[in-house]
């Protein structure tokens, strides 16, 4: 009988540890757009992509290797059957094991009918972790922040700029093998 209640209670701490290992794995994002909590769909990932960038044909913008993050809203009726889906999108350039705020970033977002990009003079995003995991074809970051964004249609358009606040905590990303081979 105490064996049984052993085996039952270790059984019980075991699937119970591994729940709570699973969810400390998951990640999480919070942000708020003008105050407002940017609610998030149910079903999403906290995931992320190492991948490259094309320059600019003017050379403004050299090629980069960035971290791609994408966070996505509601979806809604616009009119006559067109979508919208409200996303927050980060690209933070890689740079491994490196913490701090990054060289370049830049943050886009689809919110409530239209497309706004980040200032980059009014905008902080610090990465509070960078941690790889034993495969190393997967990290794992952190970043804290606070930007200012403006519509693409602006000052036509008439929308008024927006402010996002938030977080991510441990975000998975994934590397390609194409991209450790050539670092």
């Amino acid at each position: 009988m105490k064996t049984r209640v052993f085996v039952i209670l270790l059984l019980g701490s075991l699937s119970l540890s591994s729940f709570q290992e699973a969810e400390k794995d998951k990640g999480t994002f919070s942000a708020t757009v003008d105050g407002k909590v940017f609610q998030l769909r149910e079903d999403q990932l906290f995931r992320g992509l190492v991948m490259n960038k094309n320059g600019t044909i003017d050379g403004r913008v050299p090629a980069r290797t960035v971290i791609s993050a994408t966070f996505n809203g509601p979806s809604y009726d616009m009119s006559q059957d067109r979508l919208f889906n409200e996303t927050m999108q980060f690209e933070i350039n890689y740079e491994a094991d490196k913490t701090g705020e990054p060289v370049m970033y830049a943050v886009a977002m689809q919110y409530e009918s239209g497309n706004y990009y980040s200032l980059k003079e009014n905008s902080k995003l610090i990465l509070t972790q960078f941690e790889w995991e034993t495969d190393k074809k997967h990290f794992r970051i952190s970043a804290d922040f606070n930007c200012k964004l403006r519509s693409w249609g602006a000052p036509a358009d008439g929308k008024k700029d927006i402010t996002i606040k938030g977080k991510m905590s441990n975000i998975r990303v994934t590397v390609p093998s194409w991209i450790t081979a050539k670092n």
